[in-house]
């Protein structure tokens, strides 16, 4: 939570991030197998809004010229961004970890397909995150050179990740997530 704390720096913004999680729980809080599938279905939904909000990011950006609004438009972008992403992993987890207790039920009429796609599909999103997590890490340290350290038993410094390759590795795997997503899907 306490990369969230530079989005979250207001009281407000606290408030309206907590009621958004608030009616997003409340809206799944029936563990039915159709409120389980429509939060994966709403997962699809934040990922489109996220794709979407990138698209409004670079229209934005291709139209404003004045830095401070700049400035503050992209403030706005990465935490709707962020918001929409950890509402995202919520909801995935939630459908994930009820269809896995499904698994070790004997009645159940779930074909194998869907949880063999829906488990590969867990794999990209875990580097979805950790990549998003290091580009909102080691975004501002890359930037500038930081202090090299050397071990004595290392005749190397260590490398701190470039920014380039963490977004491009972001961007890939939110692709490939996509794509498992869609035949996850369509193999029920």
């Amino acid at each position: 939570m306490h990369f969230l704390s530079r989005y979250l720096a207001k009281r407000w913004q606290k408030i309206t991030f907590a009621l958004m999680l608030s009616v997003i729980f409340l809206m799944i809080t029936a563990v039915t197998r159709s409120t389980v599938r429509q939060a994966g279905g709403l997962a699809c939904f934040f990922i489109a809004a996220i794709l979407v909000l990138a698209v409004l990011k670079l229209l934005f950006f291709e139209f404003v010229t004045d830095e401070e609004l700049r400035r503050k438009g992209r403030r706005a972008f990465e935490f709707c961004h962020t918001c929409f992403g950890w509402i995202t992993f919520v909801l995935i987890v939630y459908h994930s970890l009820f269809f896995i207790s499904l698994a070790f039920w004997p009645e159940n009429k779930i074909s194998a397909n869907y949880y063999v796609t829906g488990a590969l599909a867990l794999v990209p999103l875990s580097l979805v995150i950790t990549s998003g997590l290091d580009k909102n890490i080691l975004g501002g340290k890359a930037k500038e050179p930081s202090k090299i350290n050397v071990t004595e038993n290392e005749k190397e410094p260590l490398k701190i990740k470039e920014p380039k390759f963490v977004y491009v590795n972001h961007i890939v795997m939110t692709i490939l997530l996509a794509v498992l997503i869609l035949v996850h899907i369509n193999f029920q």
